[in-house]
């Protein structure tokens, strides 16, 4: 496999077929490119989408290193949720719809990173909550059966993964890696995967990757890239059902009013997020929203509208009586 070539074929605009893409991410992810190289991909992936064949190529490379995690095997699917960004003008509430979906008796299984590049991590949040990353796949599928969630450091997941991710911060690039690392499989068939992208443009090529994919996801752009809604202004939504799409809430032209939202610290959002789920105050719509979503894909109800009852009245299930 020649570098250069590869290269220079992504750049050109022609894409990677699917058995390139597999044996460079396998390169990649086990780390048997050299630094310069392994940046001039990165670039390379920035500036250039190198099509649907090499997605699914990459993807399977991951999927080939990930451990064997063992989803809780009862009537519902687990959410899973990925975290790789930091927020900076939002409280962080990925744990809030984490804890949410567990007041239903959902599996969730979070995945991310530890630290939030100069804005608040899901992982602080989520330490404040008393829920800490766990250190093996042993312990992942033991908080997943005993507490119903369970947060695995990227990594655990693959520590190749985790080393070009390390990278974004050096090269200035937030491109495929984030994105793959998004789309990864880690909970297998009986799961909903939450992806989200970074901006709406976006939507249309992940769409298109999780179509082909097959399986259970929703689609949306997250608020700063993360796998929670804007609470303030509701992005499209996109539930991906055995590889077909459906847009099931389209966004909002306006902002909603204004949420009684916690300062963006992970100590005020941990201590609010906390509030809301022991006194069920008021969620956010957007947040209601896109809870009804995975409340469906998970096999809560039978129907989107039936899990949109549920939301409307105040958005919490037994566990968070």
């Amino acid at each position: 496999m020649s570098y250069a070539t590869l290269i220079r074929q992504i750049e050109a605009g022609e894409g990677l077929s699917f058995t390139e893409a597999r044996a460079l991410g396998a390169a990649l992810l086990d780390g048997g490119v050299p630094e310069l190289e392994t940046a001039a991909f990165l670039v390379a992936f920035n500036q250039h989408d190198p099509g649907l064949d090499a997605w699914l190529g990459l993807h399977a490379a991951l999927a080939e290193r990930l451990p064997d995690f063992v989803v809780p095997s009862g009537p519902f699917r687990t959410v899973v949720l990925p975290t790789y960004h930091g927020v900076r003008e939002h409280p962080h509430l990925t744990p809030l719809l984490a804890l949410l979906l567990r007041s239903f008796g959902i599996p969730v299984l979070i995945h991310g990173v530890l630290e939030g590049g100069g804005g608040t991590a899901a992982a602080y949040v989520l330490r404040e909550l008393g829920i800490m990353p766990c250190s093996s796949a042993a312990q992942v599928n033991a908080a997943l059966i005993d507490e119903g969630i369970a947060f695995a450091p990227v990594a655990l997941l693959s520590p190749g993964l985790a080393s070009l991710l390390a990278l974004r911060s050096r090269l200035g690039v937030d491109g495929w890696v984030t994105r793959l690392a998004m789309l990864a499989d880690v909970a297998g068939e009986h799961s909903v995967r939450v992806t989200p992208v970074s901006v709406g443009a976006d939507i249309p090529v992940v769409r298109e990757v999780l179509e082909a994919l097959g399986g259970h996801a929703l689609l949306l752009q997250g608020c700063e890239g993360e796998a929670f809604a804007d609470p303030l202004q509701r992005p499209d939504m996109v539930l991906v059902q055995d590889g077909q799409g459906q847009l099931v809430y389209e966004s909002q032209s306006t902002a909603s009013a204004l949420a009684n939202l916690p300062e963006m610290d992970a100590r005020a959002t941990g201590a609010w997020i906390d509030k809301v789920m022991r006194d069920h105050l008021p969620l956010p719509l957007p947040i209601r929203n896109q809870l009804a979503v995975c409340l469906f894909a998970a096999g809560y109800t039978e129907d989107l509208n039936q899990a949109r009852a549920i939301t409307a009245i105040n958005g919490f299930g037994r566990a968070a009586a």
